[in-house]
């Protein structure tokens, strides 16, 4: 989970290194593949990515004894340094499910679709172990997958929000994602067991994340255009019992269930420019940790809720937008149509919106943090307070609560 929160993690309990790669390079480059030469350092700085430890790694190999060397650009993703870390995001069970998504996932998404599907980074292969045949994870376990940054992919800054440019490149991907997701309990039945079985969301605890929303709603009780809209906000979630409302499930064969990201914000998002028009051509979806089974458009709300520059001015073009994206490729896939006619869109936006709204009140505080702020000690700056007001303003002028 990537979230720039100014908390510094825990001091370390473990000691996480890169070990030699060959193995798990094998699974995918040909049992051949010799590595000659290694090197890793980390990619983030402490406390930008909570949930991992992300490292950067170069990797020199030849894929046969005649072959040529090559040099390999990877990402290295592994489990968190302390014991904290690693019950609070139940690392054991969601490093299985990352994996299960860029090894098993992905590539049926890829086979259902006969466009071209690559909104996340390819993936070099993975282990639970350095024991070939471990069911549980252990220090050596890790995620390797191709590192963007070498091939010009950047994070745009969460303090200015996303810009008009990056959110229709942001939705593109994400709606193709989340269409491709849907069309399987129509063109893969027999596979929705298997996804059940991972898309289980991160468990929250109601008694952690109450104060996190207390001080946007005491922030809204005080702003004179939000006051009275408060009580709205309340009734859309348990307000005693967070974790009981914060995400929206579904069972796999809700004709709205599909596996969403849940975190999908600048934050989790990597893009790349044209090198000769400049614009910007691709976005990649990344940090699958805490996905899940739901309603797609939960994740299209937080997106434009959490991300989107603070006034939130194209709002509605980039719902109608998204709406098309996921029309267009499911017309394409032949099924579930239906869903995305603009009278039934709209009215599960409505559905989904009340449903999400505790989890996009959260994140909406946390994106606008400053140095020195920190996440429930300090009241909701200028720009965060800008950012909720508006957000409710939208809800209620759509009677979405």
């Amino acid at each position: 989970m990537s979230r720039a929160t100014n908390i510094q993690p825990p001091q370390a309990d473990y000691k996480i290194v890169l070990r030699n790669p060959q193995s798990v390079l094998r699974k995918k480059l040909g049992k051949d593949l010799e590595v000659l030469d290694f090197e890793s350092d980390s990619l983030v700085k402490a406390g930008d990515n909570y949930g991992s430890t992300i490292l950067k790694a170069r990797v020199t190999a030849r894929r046969r004894k005649d072959a040529e060397k090559e040099e390999l650009h990877l990402v290295a993703k592994m489990l968190p340094p302390t014991e904290y870390q690693r019950i609070v995001f139940d690392s054991a069970f969601t490093f299985k499910k990352e994996i299960f998504l860029y090894e098993e996932l992905i590539p049926m998404y890829r086979c259902l679709y006969s466009g071209a599907f690559d909104v996340v980074p390819e993936c070099y292969g993975s282990a639970l172990s350095s024991q070939d045949d471990a069911e549980e994870v252990d220090e050596s376990a890790v995620i390797l997958l191709e590192n963007l940054k070498v091939k010009g992919y950047y994070m745009a800054d969460r303090y200015r929000g996303l810009d008009r440019e990056h959110l229709k490149a942001a939705i593109t991907s994400l709606a193709k994602f989340h269409a491709i997701g849907l069309s399987v309990k129509h063109k893969k039945p027999s596979y929705l067991s298997s996804i059940q079985k991972f898309a289980k969301p991160m468990a929250i605890d109601s008694v952690v994340m109450r104060p996190y929303l207390n001080s946007v709603l005491e922030a809204l009780s005080s702003d004179s255009s939000t006051t009275k809209y408060v009580d709205r906000v309340k009734a859309t979630n348990n307000v005693d019992d967070v974790a009981d409302t914060y995400y929206q499930l579904l069972k796999p064969t809700d004709p709205w269930a599909c596996v969403v990201h849940t975190d999908f914000w600048v934050n989790n998002a990597l893009f790349h420019k044209d090198e000769l028009t400049g614009k910007v051509d691709d976005c990649k979806l990344v940090d699958f940790q805490t996905y899940c089974l739901s309603s797609p458009l939960t994740d299209l709300l937080f997106l434009l809720c959490t991300s989107m520059e603070s006034d939130l001015k194209w709002f509605d073009e980039m719902l109608e937008f998204y709406r098309r994206i996921a029309l267009e490729v499911l017309g394409e896939l032949g099924c579930a149509v239906e869903l995305f006619e603009r009278n039934i869109f709209e009215e599960r936006l409505k559905i989904d919106a009340a449903a999400d709204l505790f989890h996009i009140l959260a994140l909406a505080k946390v994106v606008e943090l400053r140095p020195g702020e920190e996440v429930v000690a300090s009241p909701l700056n200028e720009t965060s307070l800008k950012r909720v007001r508006r957000i409710v303003e939208i809800f209620v002028d759509k009677n979405w609560i």
